[in-house]
């Protein structure tokens, strides 16, 4: 009997595949191990958007080939983007697979046609939803349209009935995900769905908070703001990726929005828990560019930021800007990255003492959890140390501490 040992690099898109994966090899027989040790076949989901994504794939590889014994295959972004040179760097590799060709995967490793779709699920209590793929934005720095092509929108009553799915299975948050979730259902319908879209799902029985990540400022309408704010099962959190708040920089980004008009934004969502990410050391940035930036988000606008270093990235608008010296893109990462810190550790502060409804999602050391203010796997977490909660729900909880980022319950 075939035991699939999984690993998933990168985001949540990419874990929404790969437990779409694990869940027909499973209905077809196939063990999902959680033990690579016990496993005989390992299948690498990949990751390749920026160069150390890269980097992070090859490393994994060369981790499982050593065990000598398994049969390796690798599949999703970094095969889509550099298939000939991974090809040649690990020919132990059994079989290499572009994003669109999932089915093939499946089927070489089933030997036999796959039956339906089913979902594997390995999250508890919260299950991402992937309502679209891919991204018309054209963003200069960003590979994400070189491998998976342009923004589409999934079916709506497809995407319906997988939260129904969920639902039956004990899932109580659904976090919406795409590369723009606010524009889903553009290129399907001529319009922008997610406003209906949220307002179906929340009728899904089960379902106690709606949660969308990835929203790019310029997809996020009046319409989208009154559905967050009044519909009480949507979280109030947002998350809005900016990259940055200078407009020369946001034009040669190829962002599609100013300052003038992210500040405008800002002002409307007052009320809701603001996540970000920006970009350090982006080609051509001057001191003062930086510096406007850095002032902006001491502002404190955001409960949670993100920093990536800038990455030259091959077949990018920007790749043929003037670059910054990596020095440079360093001490501005590292100050930026002082200053999230700081703003967070501040904001914690001030719910210590406060108590809040809890989604315990995870069993560690402790029980850890997230609240509305949070997403889990990529904001700070709840630590629980106590034994009177269980996963997978929601629980009324005192923050009695605060350390770093993380929130403490004892």
């Amino acid at each position: 009997m075939n035991r699939v040992y999984f690993v998933s690099l990168g985001c949540p898109k990419n874990l929404v595949d790969s437990e779409g994966i694990m869940g027909i090899l499973e209905k077809n027989g196939i063990i999902i191990s959680t033990n690579l040790d016990d496993s005989n076949i390992v299948i690498l989901n990949t990751c390749g958007f920026i160069k150390p994504a890269l980097k992070e794939t090859e490393n994994e590889i060369k981790k499982i080939l050593k065990l000598n014994n398994k049969k390796v295959y690798v599949y999703g972004c970094a095969v889509n983007r550099v298939r000939d040179l991974l090809i040649k760097k690990f020919p132990g590799v059994k079989g290499w697979y572009c994003i669109n060709e999932k089915k093939k995967l499946i089927k070489d490793i089933l030997k036999k046609d796959l039956k339906k779709k089913a979902r594997l699920l390995t999250t508890s209590g919260y299950a991402y939803l992937k309502i679209a793929d891919g991204c018309s934005n054209h963003c200069s720095y960003c590979t994400i349209p070189l491998i998976k092509g342009e923004f589409k929108s999934s079916n709506f009553d497809d995407i319906v009935n997988e939260a129904e799915a969920m639902a039956e299975l004990g899932i109580k948050e659904l976090i919406l995900i795409a590369q723009d979730t606010a524009r889903y259902g553009l290129d399907l319908y001529n319009k922008k769905m997610i406003v209906p879209l949220i307002k179906r799902l929340s009728r899904v029985k089960g379902i106690e908070w709606i949660r969308l990540l990835y929203t790019h400022p310029k997809s996020i309408d009046d319409g989208l703001i009154s559905e967050i704010k009044n519909n009480p099962r949507v979280c109030k959190y947002l998350d809005m990726p900016l990259q940055h708040i200078n407009n020369r920089i946001l034009e040669l980004m190829n962002r599609h929005i100013t300052k003038e008009e992210i500040i405008r934004l800002i002002k409307k969502l007052k009320g809701i828990s603001l996540r970000t990410t920006v970009i350090a050391g982006f080609p051509t940035e001057t001191d003062e560019e930086f510096d406007e930036l850095y002032d902006f988000l001491k502002q404190g606008h955001f409960d949670w930021f993100g920093v990536f270093k800038y990455y030259r990235e091959e077949n990018t608008p920007a790749e043929l800007l003037k670059q910054l010296p990596p020095s440079v893109v360093n001490k501005r990462f590292d100050k930026l990255i002082k200053l999230q810190q700081k703003l967070i550790k501040n904001k914690n502060q001030k719910r210590v003492n406060k108590s809040f409804k809890i989604l315990v999602h995870q069993k560690n050391r402790y029980f850890i959890g997230h609240t509305e203010f949070s997403a889990p796997d990529i904001d700070g977490q709840i630590i629980i140390k106590r034994n009177d909660v269980k996963l997978g729900e929601f629980h009324f909880l005192k923050i009695t501490n605060a350390k770093g980022v993380d929130l403490y319950v004892c």
